[in-house]
């Protein structure tokens, strides 16, 4: 993937906070600087950078892999630190508060026409309104400063106590962990927008909400996202304050899976990968686990900005997944079909551990490790904040992915009803599946309320060992053969 031979630029692009001081709020106080290291190493040395600077609790903001450059956020300390190690480096532009004076950009040059908390509320509502049929608004939390956070789900079963819900299966998109990744709420808006507007001119887009239950959360991080509208552009985590002073929490270091497992996160309420006080602890990251426990997600999909990458679990240094091989097949399908905004070559597909760093607490390794969802992250564009004209194309490119990701889905998906055979009343059961290894603390797989369970599997034999609570158990093979499969277990 990549040649050790290709000349690789470190560029540390630098445009935020890094301090040993606590925050006191998200407003800058002091400049910020855009910053270009360049050297010509190779490849591990590219990610020894990555270890040092995460080490070093530096926001790593993305990475641009056909280029071979780190971005990163500091301020005059971070250039300091770069200075004692005498990483060579050169100031390209300065931000700083606004009215800072000459020579000093105000950073709030967002372009209007991006998605914010109140516009995604209001599109929500519009769009629940004109669909009633097809569409349920929830309010799955509310944020630290008391804004809703919605889920908007598109399926031919969408209203409340619908039973057939229960009998397709569920796909999650959710956006905006982090405040100023902009883009991201776009595309899973976009779900929504393609799916409802086309489904009765398309028969494709009408036998997805026909065949599946799709949840869209555009905005998680709805506090943190207004700091970026009105206080600073370069704002990462949410609002939580200790007294009037807000430090913030990365909602994605904050899921109870692997929370403060791997050093993929930091306890220093100052630092851009604050993992929280406790797992778990924010009303966003509760909203979406919430979601989850709503849902039984079959598969998710998250976006993220910027690097251009295609993610999948686990996120800490050598873990993978017993369905590895799976993950990373499809992730790498994804992969070939997204191509970069600089058309130099597509996306890179890998864990985040191989292509980044350590992560740990993060909403992908909680939706596989929970539900046994395929789960995956999308990292997208070259920046946070681009050019308003290149959101058409990423809307284009991610609706050919995901649009892919369902249907491929659909192929290869096992659906397991589990009823008491003397009624065919549904039942609550576990299952294990043979080459489906469970060694990180994965929760067992297990149906929902409706006794079924959707999985995707590759082709192949499997044993299924279905458990009830009251120790009854039977086995069953099926074939899966690239084609989808439905069985019965009764007891």
């Amino acid at each position: 993937m990549f040649q050790k031979s290709f000349l690789f630029s470190f560029i540390f692009f630098i445009a935020a906070s890094f301090s040993a001081q606590a925050q006191t709020g998200p407003r800058l106080t002091q400049n910020q600087f855009q910053v270009f290291v360049q050297s010509p190493q190779n490849f591990q040395a590219i990610q020894n950078y990555m270890v040092w600077l995460k080490k070093n609790d530096y926001d790593i903001a993305g990475v641009r892999w056909q280029e071979g450059k780190i971005e990163v956020i500091t301020n005059q300390s971070g250039l300091d630190r770069l200075n004692q190690y005498r990483v060579p480096y050169v100031v390209v532009r300065t931000h700083g508060p606004r009215n800072s004076g000459p020579g000093i950009e105000s950073t709030d040059k967002i372009d209007p026409r991006y998605l914010n908390p109140q516009k995604v509320e209001e599109k929500l509502r519009k769009i629940a309104a004109q669909y009633p049929n097809d569409t349920r608004l929830e309010q799955i939390g509310k944020s630290h400063q008391g804004r809703p956070i919605f889920a908007l789900l598109l399926s031919k079963n969408a209203k409340r106590n619908d039973m057939n819900y229960l009998n397709k299966p569920t796909l999650v998109f959710d956006g905006m962990h982090h405040a100023r990744e902009i883009m991201t709420s776009e595309i899973v808006m976009d779900v929504a927008d393609v799916v409802l507007s086309m489904k009765r001119t398309n028969s494709q887009w009408n036998q997805l909400i026909e065949s599946w239950n799709i949840w869209i959360v555009p905005m998680l991080n709805v506090d943190g996202n207004n700091i970026v509208w009105t206080e600073n552009n370069w704002w990462r985590k949410n609002a939580r304050a200790n007294g009037a002073n807000i430090h913030g929490v990365d909602l994605n270091r904050n899921y109870s899976y692997a929370w403060n497992a791997c050093s993929g996160s930091s306890g220093s309420m100052s630092s851009d990968t604050y993992r929280g006080p406790s797992a778990a602890s924010e009303p966003e990251t509760q909203a979406l686990m919430k979601l989850g426990y709503m849902a039984y997600p079959t598969a998710s999909l998250s976006y993220h900005s910027y690097s251009e990458l295609v993610l999948y679990p686990y996120g800490c240094q050598g873990a993978l997944t017993g369905e590895n091989n799976l993950h990373q097949k499809i992730a790498t399908e994804l992969a070939k079909m997204l191509p970069s905004d600089s058309n130099r070559g597509t996306y890179t597909a890998g864990t985040p551990w191989k292509l980044l760093y350590s992560v740990d607490g993060d909403s992908m390794g909680f939706m596989h490790s929970e539900f046994g969802a395929l789960a995956f992250t999308f990292e997208v564009n070259q920046s946070f904040q681009p050019a308003y004209e290149v959101r058409e194309p990423t809307l284009l490119k991610h609706r050919k992915a995901w649009a892919y990701f369902v249907q491929r889905m659909s192929q290869n998906m096992l659906s397991l009803k589990v009823v008491s055979a003397a009624r065919m009343q549904p039942l609550e059961a576990t299952v294990a599946i043979s080459g489906v290894i469970k060694n990180k603390g994965e929760k067992p797989l297990r149906t929902n309320a409706a006794g079924n369970l959707f999985k995707v599997l590759d082709p192949g034999v499997y044993t299924l060992d279905v458990r009830l609570a009251d120790g009854r158990a039977k086995q069953i093979q099926v074939q899966m053969t690239g084609a989808p499969q439905a069985q019965i277990v009764s007891f």
